[in-house]
């Protein structure tokens, strides 16, 4: 868009003047970082033009001075060699300026405290949201999912996701996007559809159930999925996309379920702390490296090690603040 057009539509979204249609424009011009600038630049000279009230400075003064001391501010005298009353007011003013810097940083820094409210799991099992707009969520163990507390806006409903989760976003009538944002630049945008959704520490993961997927990646990246792909990055950034013929191992865990395809033991390791919050450790490299394959129901995390135990013949042991597998010593 041409610059006096780009002004003059951002002034009327800033007057509360423009349309939906006019909007989702904004919003899409938005989507370039290297407008962002121009369009807080506008919003300065609209603000610096439209200022919301004119504060009577001296009243507000003498208001404050009044209340600090106990004084009118009249009889104050700053004259004849007597600084106290004026060493105080800028003393006041400094811890003024600085309280309202600590409440600004602690915005900034808990803003998503603040303008979300935190769903979670309850370890070891999984539980189910219905979003307010009526899409459904259910989240595996140990993860959260962060809505907005004072419901979705007008054009877009973001949620922010740590773990994993199904979503089965509804279609709205206005065509609202939904977005699941993950750490380290991942972001996932739908209208409606049904998909799983894994962020966490080792990596980021998608699996299409059915619609539409529009993912987000770092450094500007994008690619659209179709249904039954598979989105996988581990936490170097690679990535791959895949059409796995069976879609079991990623939604397993909605039955406390876990699947193995000949998985590393030390995979299995980070799956259980990940579902149930328990640290494992194998010291032997050896043993980290065996593999093993199967489905097992679990509903805590001694359940899957007495199976481990039995089928690998491994010897688990309780350590102060963590488990070791390992391999029995022969008599």
């Amino acid at each position: 868009m041409k610059e006096s057009l780009v002004k003059t539509l951002l002034f009327d979204f800033f007057d509360g003047k423009t349309t939906s249609i006019q909007r989702k424009l904004i919003e899409e011009w938005l989507s370039d970082p290297s407008n962002q600038e121009t369009y807080y630049r506008y919003l300065d000279e609209w603000e610096s033009a439209h200022p919301q009230f004119s504060p009577d400075q001296d009243k507000a003064m003498r208001n404050f001075q009044t209340i600090v001391t106990g004084q009118n501010p009249d009889k104050l005298s700053v004259s004849g060699g007597n600084t106290s009353a004026g060493y105080f007011g800028i003393n006041t003013w400094l811890r003024l300026a600085a309280a309202a810097s600590v409440v600004l940083v602690s915005f900034l820094l808990f803003r998503k405290q603040i303008m979300y409210k935190s769903l979670q799991s309850v370890m070891g099992k999984t539980v189910s949201y219905q979003l307010s707009e009526g899409t459904r969520v259910v989240l595996n163990s140990n993860s959260t999912l962060l809505v907005p507390r004072f419901g979705f806006g007008n054009s877009t409903r973001e949620v922010f996701l740590d773990g994993e989760a199904e979503f089965k976003v509804t279609h709205t009538d206005h065509n609202d996007r939904f977005v699941v944002k993950m750490d380290d630049g991942y972001e996932i945008e739908v209208l409606g559809t049904e998909f799983v959704a894994f962020s966490r520490e080792r990596g980021k993961r998608v699996f299409l159930k059915q619609g539409k997927v529009k993912l987000k990646l770092p450094e500007g990246k994008q690619l659209y999925m179709k249904p039954g792909n598979l989105f996988v990055s581990d936490r170097n950034g690679t990535f791959k996309v895949s059409e796995p013929k069976d879609s079991r191992p990623y939604v397993a865990w909605k039955e406390q379920t876990f699947y193995f395809d000949n998985t590393l033991l030390s995979d299995v390791a980070v799956q259980i702390r990940e579902q149930f919050d328990v640290e494992i450790r194998i010291p032997d490299t050896l043993l980290a490296s065996r593999r093993i394959a199967g489905i097992y129901k679990a509903h805590q995390a001694d359940d899957l090690l007495q199976i481990l135990s039995e089928l690998m013949q491994i010897e688990i042991t309780q350590k102060e603040d963590y488990i070791e597998l390992s391999t029995p010593k022969l008599p």
